[in-house]
């Protein structure tokens, strides 16, 4: 008779441990953060029958799912979103806000803040987090995360050789650099010496940046084309603000020369064979296609860094980064930047650039 109790009562204890284990799991923190769960969710009504959802508010659970919440960073960008997209199985980040789009925190609270990420983790649980509470998720903010995800991504690779090929030291009088000042391409002291000389020189590092899409989708320009900015000077429309930086630094990392971002006007200037060019400089007809190249010369207006106040004959550090703003999805932003070695004498004879190395976008840990 004990024997077939203890039987009977077998289940139930094995049924009593599990749950005091789960219990156990759920109070301890890094095993919450470890086992996070992941899903989009929205409130918006679907059209017709939606299989998969491929966009919409981030949620995260610490609970094994008993409860979700949403979540608030200062800096959510395609790195996150790619991150998201990559443990749901959704491919790769196509958008990535922080908006009430598909709710509020008022309704569907936070649950984390302050992730951040490098973009090639497997799950938002491997993301760092901000060393201090986020200044902007406070009552004020009623904004939550928003991804959206697509299953083919275009992805941008900075050309090494082309930099080092055509990097060179041009003095140039400011007469002739009107269009670059209306860019914001010189250094700010320029500025005020134009006013009482404005013909004195600047020196100016050129080079060439080559931008290839080895992706598997064609870039396209952020912006609806019509809020492309039509640049006078140059005759033509940019469509994207930022898209690229060219800096200057020393050993330390410390910048030296007074960095600017460029604005571009997107076409295939070259493909590889099997590729077709599409695109050109137009008002509604720019981005990169698969397998092709956009090259902007060092001849180009602002295709440099002015280092007219760079003390001379010491090495540096050139930086320049594609997307640096993460404003366009990306398989990865890990070939999107080139450190350089400037070893810069003031003359153009024996200023050299050299050591061209592929390197990651910057993110802040």
């Amino acid at each position: 008779m004990d024997s077939q109790r203890l039987m009977l009562l077998l289940p139930l204890l094995l049924l009593l441990g599990l749950s005091c284990c789960r219990a156990n799991i759920r109070l301890n923190v890094q095993n919450n953060y470890r086992n996070m769960m992941v899903r989009l969710a929205t409130n918006q009504a679907s059209r017709g029958e939606v299989r998969v959802l491929r966009e919409g508010r981030v949620e995260v659970s610490f609970d094994f799912g008993a409860t979700w919440g949403t979540i608030c960073s200062t800096s959510w960008s395609m790195r996150e979103a790619n991150v998201v997209c990559r443990q749901l199985g959704l491919g790769f980040a196509s958008k990535a806000t922080q908006s009430t789009e598909h709710g509020d925190n008022k309704r569907y609270p936070w649950g984390m803040v302050g992730t951040l990420c490098r973009g090639t983790e497997r799950r938002l649980a491997e993301c760092t987090r901000e060393s201090r509470y986020p200044n902007i998720c406070n009552a004020r903010n009623t904004n939550i995360t928003v991804v959206a995800c697509v299953k083919h991504s275009a992805d941008l690779e900075i050309g090494l050789a082309d930099i080092e090929r055509t990097a060179r030291l041009e003095s140039v009088p400011m007469s002739r650099l009107t269009c670059a000042m209306e860019e914001h391409c010189l250094s700010a002291d320029a500025y005020v010496i134009r006013q009482t000389k404005p013909h004195a020189e600047r020196i100016l590092l050129r080079f060439s940046v080559k931008a290839t899409n080895v992706g598997n989708a064609d870039v396209s320009p952020y912006a609806n084309y019509k809020d492309w900015v039509w640049h006078q000077c140059h005759r033509h429309y940019h469509s994207m603000n930022v898209f690229a930086t060219f800096d200057v630094y020393d050993l330390n990392y410390k910048k030296v020369a007074q960095g600017h971002k460029a604005s571009f006007c997107l076409m295939d200037t070259e493909c590889k064979p099997g590729h077709t060019r599409k695109y050109t400089c137009g008002n509604t007809t720019q981005g990169i296609s698969v397998g092709c190249s956009d090259t902007y010369t060092d001849v180009l207006d602002c295709q440099w860094v002015d280092v007219t106040r760079v003390p001379i004959n010491r090495r540096y550090i050139l930086r320049v980064a594609l997307n640096p703003e993460y404003k366009l999805g990306e398989l990865s932003f890990e070939n999107n930047g080139a450190e350089c070695i400037l070893d810069y004498t003031g003359v153009h004879e024996t200023t050299r650039v050299f050591n061209c190395r592929r390197s990651p976008l910057w993110f802040k840990i």
